[in-house]
């Protein structure tokens, strides 16, 4: 993995669980890896470690809250190989969780992954061309960092009247962040994930109609179908199950880069 690149961050987020965020951030990282031919380093950020599991990798121990450590934050020290050629992943377990009492009583606690990334900075600019970040559904302050750290966010929302009204809520709660710190909303598209035409309602349509956010969403949905599941569980993605016009992220991925999110 060699050679000086432009490299975007992404963060995939939701207030939602259950949504498919994970299998988003799966199968998305994948289909840039093996479709577009980008390098992708995947950081799990969510304590569940579904991400890490989804890439069938082993663990002893949760990787990832290095990222977060003022003295020993070297990426190179916890980027570990998948089994695919241009997936690379900074993995977590469920010892994560201690994250958020280490984190609270710290000064700058909101910056530390963005510290360093910026100081690993030459390291993952030459060897990647996106970070994708993985979060859990909540805005704490592990995945405030997550936000912070993104040049773009993606939501993942199901077609229920709850989800999309979770959508607003944590678009609202970043607004109220981002305006105390100074900062950009970076919340750049809305992807609706586990999408079931027979149980979408009419309260779901309308709100979608209505809302401030419908500029941010993503035409192409991603329907509720057994092998999108399946790819999280056998760790095979679509991208390599699917047919070109029976494959989402083609048209999704061909929209984010229209939009100017990846």
């Amino acid at each position: 993995m060699k050679g000086k690149n432009v490299m975007k961050i992404i963060t995939v987020g939701a207030l939602k669980g259950g949504v498919g965020k994970t299998n988003f951030t799966f199968n998305l990282s994948c289909f840039l890896a093996i479709e577009k031919k980008k390098r992708i380093l995947v950081l799990d950020l969510d304590p569940q470690g579904n991400l890490t599991q989804c890439f069938k990798l082993d663990i002893d121990k949760p990787w990832a809250i290095n990222l977060f450590n003022d003295k020993n934050n070297n990426i190179t020290d916890i980027v570990f190989k998948t089994n695919f050629e241009n997936v690379n992943i900074v993995p977590t377990d469920i010892e994560m969780s201690e994250l958020e009492i280490k984190l609270s009583s710290q000064f700058g606690r909101e910056q530390k992954l963005k510290n360093t990334i910026q100081k690993n900075k030459y390291f993952l600019q030459t060897n990647y061309d996106y970070i994708l970040i993985d979060t859990n559904p909540s805005l704490n302050v592990t995945n405030v960092n997550a936000y912070l750290s993104a040049d773009n966010v993606i939501l993942v929302s199901d077609n229920s009247i709850h989800s999309w009204r979770a959508i607003e809520t944590i678009n609202k709660q970043w607004n109220n962040i981002v305006d105390y710190i100074n900062a950009n909303n970076n919340i750049s598209a809305i992807v609706l994930n586990n999408f079931d035409t027979y149980t979408i309602s009419k309260d779901f349509i309308e709100n979608l109609k209505d809302s401030s956010l419908n500029n941010l969403l993503i035409q192409q949905e991603i329907r509720k179908k057994q092998v999108f599941k399946a790819s999280e569980i056998t760790g095979i993605p679509v991208v390599k199950t699917l047919k070109k016009d029976e494959n989402p992220y083609f048209n999704i991925v061909a929209e984010l880069e229209q939009k100017g999110v990846i």
